[in-house]
């Protein structure tokens, strides 16, 4: 990484990222952990208790809040880079000097062990990795990287600017967006859970004929499952975000800007709306809807639809202030009911 300061506020001040540089222009070799800077790092600082560590190892640039400014006020050998978002910050800035360098693994373009069947359609920037496969009638889009073992199944298509870990399946006929990523082990349009059970009990398989489609900017963890429908489309919107071990059953809708953490589990033929967030190994039944908005807690059981925006927990869930009221309440039964049988053993049990 080579930079300096002057460039990264010239390349985030139009955008309104970074708003302000206080000191002086400096290169920065590297981006930093707080713990671990030192001269020439570059370091994100959202919280007080940060300074004095920071002050004492002295990296070149501090990215920070207007409202912790004063904090490093005295430090005139620190630049400042100031934001109303040191998050955002970090994200977009690490995202363009130093995010992963996937050209650094040093394949050739179309891998030799690759296997591509010649009805695919390649864009010229794309690179496919060694015994990766790919399928008929295939689409990849520019500068879109099939990683090692990854398999693209017949008429699926990848669009632009998408990372296809190692061993991750697209499954035939599904879509995937611009700017996504598939994490590694990940399937894509696997067979939707569907079966038929005769007079003896025994179970057969309803042929799931539908596909999946990501939009853009869509994130899915490693060894995540995203079941094809029975027979239109499972869904995903644009910019949602699945952590790793999820599993979205067939007919799924899911809208976008979601942010859905480990092990959540949504059954068949359920919708979900736009900016829902859920913390880890949250549940949702079938054929339900959760409305925008909505944030779910606590291995939150979703067993009916959710109609209101708010946050949510508990199984079945409930509004997260009655929630945690009857989680204090809970905690207390032992003690209440030896209280009760107390009275009880003094006054007599209530009358019949």
């Amino acid at each position: 990484m080579k930079t300096t300061a002057a460039e990264i506020y010239t390349a985030f001040a139009p955008l309104g990222l970074v708003k302000e540089m206080v000191g002086p222009d400096q290169p920065v070799h590297r981006i930093a952990p707080i713990e671990d800077c030192g001269p020439g790092d570059l370091v994100f600082v959202d919280k007080p208790k940060f300074a004095i560590l920071v002050a004492q190892r002295r990296p070149a640039v501090v990215v920070t809040s207007f409202k912790l400014k004063t904090l490093f006020a005295d430090r005139g050998d620190m630049t400042l880079l100031l934001t109303a978002n040191v998050n955002l910050a970090q994200a977009l800035i690490k995202q363009r000097y130093a995010g992963r360098q996937f050209d650094a693994a040093g394949w050739p373009q179309i891998h030799r062990s690759a296997v591509v069947h010649e009805t695919a359609m390649l864009a010229a920037t794309a690179v496919v990795e060694p015994r990766a496969v790919i399928g008929r009638n295939v689409r990849l889009g520019e500068r879109t990287r099939i990683m090692a073992g990854a398999v693209v199944e017949h008429d699926a298509q990848v669009g632009s600017d998408t990372v296809v870990h190692p061993n991750a399946v697209i499954g035939y006929a599904c879509l995937v967006g611009s700017e996504s990523v598939i994490g590694a082990g990940a399937v894509i349009g696997s067979e939707g859970y569907g079966f038929a059970q005769d007079q003896q009990g025994k179970s057969h398989p309803i042929p799931q004929t539908g596909n999946v489609v990501l939009g853009d900017r869509v994130r899915v963890g490693a060894n995540c499952c995203i079941d094809r429908a029975a027979y239109r489309t499972t869904r995903i919107g644009a910019g949602t975000k699945l952590d790793n071990l999820c599993h979205i059953a067939h007919n799924v809708e899911i809208g976008e800007d979601c942010l859905l953490t480990s092990m959540f589990c949504v059954a068949g033929s359920t919708t979900i709306g736009n900016r829902v967030m859920a913390s880890g190994q949250t549940g949702v039944l079938d054929h339900l809807k959760i409305c925008d908005n909505a944030v779910l807690l606590h291995r939150a059981g979703v067993t009916a639809d959710i109609d209101q925006p708010g946050a949510y927990a508990g199984l079945p869930v409930q509004p997260l202030k009655e929630y945690l009221r009857n989680t204090a309440v809970f905690r207390m039964l032992a003690d209440l009911r030896q209280r009760l049988l107390a009275l009880e053993r003094r006054d007599g049990p209530p009358d019949q």
